[in-house]
């Protein structure tokens, strides 16, 4: 009884160690850092055109003009049927987020995107391009001094030519952030 619970005490303070650190400051003015998230997520279909299920990938190199402030270049990568044919989706631009608490371990941030995108599919004559844009939401946790797990909540909005395919859609992302110092 007594080595079950020494074993049990052990993975206890493993946990505790695992999710404890030292945060001197998990992100702060002067950083620059590489992100990469992905995804599976849903999109609504406008009027005729169905929902579409997406495989998602992004990248994004962002630097911190505060302490709480980040402006970061992005692209991402969707592949996805659509209509029964094949659909690539890419797109670049650029997100704004403010982090709050930026020297916990546990970072919360809010944000907006902007990004030209473009669409190529066989189940309509043409690329169709347009705007995504909308907002976002995450939580990053500090792993170590260099690198940081991150989940985000994004919104997305079209417009332009590609908003007569797909009206608006809910995304939630894991991604690993990498940070120069």
């Amino acid at each position: 009884k007594g080595s079950i619970m020494k074993r049990w005490l052990i993975l206890f303070v493993v946990g505790c160690l695992a999710v404890a650190g030292a945060a001197n400051a998990a992100v702060q003015q002067g950083d620059t850092e590489l992100d990469a998230l992905g995804a599976w997520m849903t999109q609504n279909g406008e009027d005729d055109y169905p929902d579409t299920d997406v495989l998602f990938l992004s990248v994004g190199v962002g630097y911190f003009v505060t302490d709480n402030v980040q402006v970061q270049g992005a692209a991402l990568g969707a592949w996805t049927e659509f209509a029964n044919e094949d659909t690539d989706i890419w797109a670049i631009g650029g997100r704004v987020k403010y982090h709050f608490m930026p020297t916990n371990q546990w970072v919360p941030y809010v944000g907006a995107q902007v990004m030209w995108a473009n669409a190529d599919s066989d189940a309509y004559d043409e690329d169709v391009d347009g705007v995504l844009w909308g907002p976002v939401a995450g939580l990053r946790y500090e792993l170590n001094a260099y690198n940081d797990f991150f989940v985000e909540y994004q919104y997305h909005m079209w417009s332009g030519d590609i908003n007569d395919y797909m009206d608006d859609g809910h995304a939630f992302f894991v991604g690993l952030i990498h940070q120069f110092k």
